[in-house]
């Protein structure tokens, strides 16, 4: 079982290990090994709020093995009784899961500030917690990678995180949502890189160039115990200067499984099967993360898009059909291309792109998400595009309203 701590590379320093200490010493501890964190999704809030969370989240942390924070538009399960959700508003807005069931209030956190103060709630048990200023909790929150470049960001796969190239071709950054920046140095050049979890385990994935070959590897693995790998006839550095392909992993069984990734504008499948590896193009015409994190969305038939929550469309004449609606076709109108398929307010909507401007395109509906001159990348699993606003800059903008979820800043 593998973790990526929360705090790895990140040094906050003594004023946010206080914060921590003071919520530890009062809030009620979870017994559960197996902890989900749910964060809410909202727009606008003060570094004060976001420090606590986070010093929240290394609580919670401290107590679980098994550990995974994603945002509230990421949950669709079942309850499993051992979620913790984390909001920054009092009351928290309430969410049901996929079974009807609605959050434990004995398992939620709310946070609220008054004259300088955060406010940490749990069911009965209230912690005032004395923090620095704003600018001070800014300059906290910013003690993860610094000063270096944001290149080729992906969401690399359906969890709530990004990945994207540092500074040299073996070196990436992942942010994950609610998190500081990280930085990791894999075992050679990365030519495709993802990044999974559940509570069962958390791993940053790459295919890297090693002595001439392609090496499927883990952060951390020594190259030589992987049996996914091949010789190769060009060279993965030159390659790390145009491009970060995600990896869509394909993990059936111990004895076969494999990886889809891109290069050069083509898809690619590495594949081991019962001890044979084998290197061809993808036959597929779609590609995409899938729904589970050790899994890929793949299809080879005519063109089709896959959505979050199952959602499928087909192309049928001048529209989309939707296939998991009642069969609703939501209109492709000839001068805009089609990005993907997404949801807003949990209902099916194309994205598309005209010019500058990404729209959401629902059945009888149509909303602007954000108008920008470069590329615009979408989340498959959530409702979310980023934007790379500068070379240290993306930010993540909610696909329902325009606004601005999440900034991932290393400057």
């Amino acid at each position: 079982m593998t973790h990526l701590p929360v705090l790895a590379g990140t040094d906050p320093g003594e004023a946010f290990r206080s914060v921590v200490d003071a919520i530890a010493k009062d809030l009620p501890l979870p017994v559960d090994p197996r902890i989900s964190v749910l964060l809410d999704d909202l727009p606008d809030s003060s570094a004060r709020l976001d420090l606590v969370r986070l010093a929240v989240i290394v609580v919670l942390e401290r107590e679980a093995p098994r550990f995974r924070v994603l945002p509230v538009t990421a949950c669709h399960w079942n309850r499993i009784g051992s979620e913790w959700l984390i909001s920054r508003e009092h009351p928290s807005r309430g969410f049901t899961f996929a079974d009807g069931k609605e959050q434990s209030p004995w398992r939620t956190v709310t946070l609220t500030e008054e004259d300088g103060t955060v406010h940490v709630t749990s069911g009965d048990v209230r912690i005032a917690v004395a923090v620095p200023s704003e600018e001070d909790c800014r300059r906290l929150l910013k003690t993860g990678v610094r000063g270096t470049p944001l290149r080729f960001p992906v969401f690399p796969s359906a969890g709530a995180s990004i990945l994207a190239r540092g500074d040299g071709p073996d070196e990436l950054l992942l942010w994950r949502c609610g998190l500081p920046v990280t930085r990791y140095r894999m075992a050679g050049p990365v030519l495709a890189a993802t990044h999974v979890a559940d509570t069962s385990q958390e791993q940053l994935i790459a295919l890297v160039e090693v002595d001439g070959e392609l090496v499927r590897v883990e952060h951390g693995q020594d190259p030589e115990t992987s049996e996914l790998r091949t010789p190769i006839g060009f060279s993965v550095t030159d390659e790390a200067e145009r491009d970060l392909s995600p990896l869509y992993l394909d993990m059936d069984e111990p004895w076969r499984y494999g990886v889809y990734f891109r290069r050069a504008g083509r898809w690619w499948n590495l594949r081991y099967h019962g001890g044979t590896v084998t290197l061809a193009e993808s036959r597929a015409t779609t590609h995409q993360p899938g729904r589970w994190p050790w899994h890929a969305e793949v299809f080879g038939g005519d063109r089709s898009l896959f959505g979050p929550n199952g959602s499928h469309g087909e192309l049928q004449g001048s529209g989309w059909k939707i296939w998991s609606t009642d069969g609703a076709v939501i209109p492709d109108p000839p001068d805009e291309h089609v990005l993907g398929l997404t949801e807003v307010e949990g209902q099916p909507a194309l994205l598309t792109r005209e010019g500058e401007v990404v729209r959401a395109r629902r059945q009888h509906d149509v909303r602007t998400v954000v108008e920008f001159e470069g590329p615009v990348i979408q989340h498959h699993g959530l409702p979310w595009v980023a934007v790379q606003r500068s070379a240290h800059l993306v930010e993540v903008v909610d696909v329902a309203t325009g606004a601005v979820l999440h900034r991932v800043d290393t400057a």
